[in-house]
């Protein structure tokens, strides 16, 4: 679609020819730009930059990698006995659609703001310093705290294996498994932090052997599981009655954390070789295969074992054993011990990233942006390191799980809203209608969620509910009518954004629909969100709470923005119309275009309505 998008437009072979050219030297100079701007690394220390080395393949493999593992080694097992039982792959495939909803979001963003970080960056581009300060705490559960959670995970699968399988009962490690400490997640977790202190360049080849391996493992056992399942006895009920439509939901909230991974891949985004073609590929590419796997996965443990029989740690494995097929369930846990450590490698490698990003904004100490010699964010890695085999030694997995999975979903909903408000304009005479909107949105989603799953029973939770669905329809029509943006980011935020271009004319993905998919993922998100325990959600609430308390004491004092802003290390140019950037409908067709100026490089000017009235109409 990025060579023949314009060429429609103006029609001829010919477009379609210089569209081409015109959108690799477009990529080439976004590459450019986006190492300098998107990031705010604005400071001519080249040593202190990443390299782009990661191809398609890399972003796919990180993907996928990243995310197949606990989610059909563990959970298929855990939510099908304790939430969904045969009713599984409904959870998998509600917590796809909620997945695919915030992945076309993020592969725009993605594309658009190729810079380490992920969400981080996009919701710092759009709401500023204090929800990125948030975003970055929920994404560091999803990347370094589920690190740790996989590798406990691993642990007590090696010990299970080791004991059960193997019959090793002399070496001592029955006694671990319903102990604290666990050794195996130890030094799965320390060798992970030890492999990526060498760097991305020397752990990218062994992530992609990994995957390949897992993906042909996880095939095997859906294969096996497909022909030994036994449709009229196990899978009826299928939605058993004592779990019922709220099982469900609530098997799709914890299965989140199996979608782990393709967010990943945004964050690697600053080393992703020409990341405006790649990044949407990787991110749809990396998505569909997960979700088909999953449901495909979901359906043949369920069908194999009936639901209260399938173990909550080995599923598939100690179904194969029940049904008499020893060897395969041998190849399934070998399986599953040899390419699990990989999840806990692509995590980690994404943490060290997300801290770089927030010490190059001065919301962390300078020692999370330090590069070596050989490019390695190599103390940042260390740090978070620690940190992670610590957790992964003393606690067990079924404790970090929910946590994660709605760190995860915050951060999915921060990421929807910051594309509304990049792509979305407030309108001259009703300055910030599109930030109060979707803040009033994403209040009603959660009042909604919380009312009609915990206080169904009660009056005063049908009325909330009643009242949350039509604050949301309000909403929902206030953004849809907000004009859209004509550069990327809009005219306010135009100049802290170098990469905003003519959303006419520009070659990069669009999410289709807008504003209509970002608030559904939005509303997708805070309701399986609040499947979660009222206690669950208020550990939440107090992790978020301590994270902002953080950012007051020491982010607001010490951040770039509080101390002059990134406008000092930057050349601007005065730019203060559409017209000044010289740039037209039919620019594109020029070999040599690039991205126009920012629309505003004059902060006095940004807020004011006069400055608004040269904007071209759509």
């Amino acid at each position: 679609t990025i060579g023949s998008q314009h060429g429609d437009l103006n029609g001829g072979g010919d477009a379609n020819t210089n569209t081409a050219d015109a959108n690799a030297n477009v990529n080439a100079k976004n590459d450019d730009n986006d190492d300098n701007h998107n990031n705010h690394i604005g400071q001519d220390n080249t040593s202190n930059n990443i390299q782009r080395h990661l191809s398609l393949f890399d972003l796919v493999n990180i993907g996928v990698g990243g995310t197949i593992g606990s989610g059909i080694f563990v959970l298929c097992g855990y939510i099908a006995h304790n939430f969904a039982g045969p009713a599984t792959c409904i959870s998998w495939t509600i917590s796809g659609i909620a997945a695919c909803l915030s992945g076309v979001c993020y592969a725009e963003l993605a594309c658009r703001m190729p810079a380490a970080g992920s969400s981080y960056v996009y919701v710092y581009a759009s709401m500023g310093e204090l929800p990125a300060v948030l975003v970055a705490a929920c994404l560091s559960l999803e990347y370094g705290i589920s690190a740790s959670a996989v590798a406990r995970s691993w642990g007590d699968k090696c010990i299970q294996w080791l004991t059960v399988d193997l019959g090793l009962n002399g070496l001592g490690l029955s006694s671990l498994s319903d102990g604290t400490f666990n050794p195996l997640a130890m030094f799965i977790a320390a060798a992970s932090v030890a492999l990526l202190m060498g760097g991305v360049k020397e752990s990218k080849s062994v992530t992609n052997f990994f995957t390949m391996t897992k993906v042909g493992v996880v095939m095997f056992m859906s294969l096996v599981g497909l022909m030994l399942m036994k449709p009229g006895e196990n899978l009826v009920p299928f939605i058993p009655p004592q779990y019922g439509v709220t099982g469900i939901f609530r098997g799709a909230t914890s299965s989140f954390f199996g979608y782990i991974g393709f967010d990943e891949v945004c964050c690697v985004a600053g080393e992703a070789m020409d990341p405006q073609r790649n990044m949407p590929l990787a991110i749809v590419t990396s998505l569909s295969i997960v979700t088909i796997l999953y449901i495909i996965a979901a359906l043949a443990l369920t069908g194999m074992l009936p639901y209260g029989e399938i173990s909550e740690v080995s599923g598939f494995p100690d179904a194969f054993q029940s049904r008499g097929w020893g060897w395969a369930a041998q190849i399934s846990a070998f399986g599953e011990i040899f390419t699990l450590p990989i999840v806990v490698l692509i995590s980690l490698m994404a943490q060290p990233r997300l801290q770089y990003a927030l010490a190059k904004d001065g919301l962390l100490p300078q020692i999370f942006a330090r590069v070596d010699d050989n490019n390695n964010i190599w103390h940042g890695t260390v740090i978070s390191g620690v940190i992670m085999v610590l957790i992964a030694s003393f606690i067990p997995f079924e404790h970090l799980n929910d946590m994660i999975s709605a760190g995860i979903l915050v951060a999915f909903c921060m990421t929807d809203s910051s594309l509304i408000i990049m792509r979305h304009e407030s309108p001259a005479d009703k300055p910030g209608k599109v930030e109060k909107s979707l803040a009033w949105f994403n209040a009603f989603a959660l009042f909604f969620g919380i009312s009609s799953t915990h206080f169904i029973d009660y009056l005063i939770g049908n009325v909330i509910s009643v009242v949350s669905v039509f604050g949301m329809l309000v909403c929902l029509r206030d953004l849809s009518n907000c004009p859209k943006a004509v550069l990327f980011g809009g005219s306010i935020r135009a100049s802290q954004y170098k990469g905003s271009v003519d959303m006419r004319v520009d070659s990069y993905f669009k999410t289709p629909c807008m504003p209509f998919i970002p608030c559904l993922g939005i509303f997708v998100n805070w309701y399986l969100i609040s499947q979660l325990e009222l206690i669950g959600i208020g550990f939440l609430l107090g992790y978020l709470g301590a994270a902002a308390l953080f950012y007051f004491s020491y982010g607001m004092h010490n951040s770039v923005g509080a101390n002059g802003g990134w406008e000092q290390y930057e050349n601007f140019t005065e730019c203060t119309s559409y017209e000044d950037a010289d740039v037209d409908e039919n620019a594109f067709l020029n070999p040599n275009w690039s991205p126009p100026q920012p629309l505003f490089n004059q902060p006095n000017l940004r807020n004011s309505s006069e400055s608004l009235k040269e904007l071209p109409k759509f």
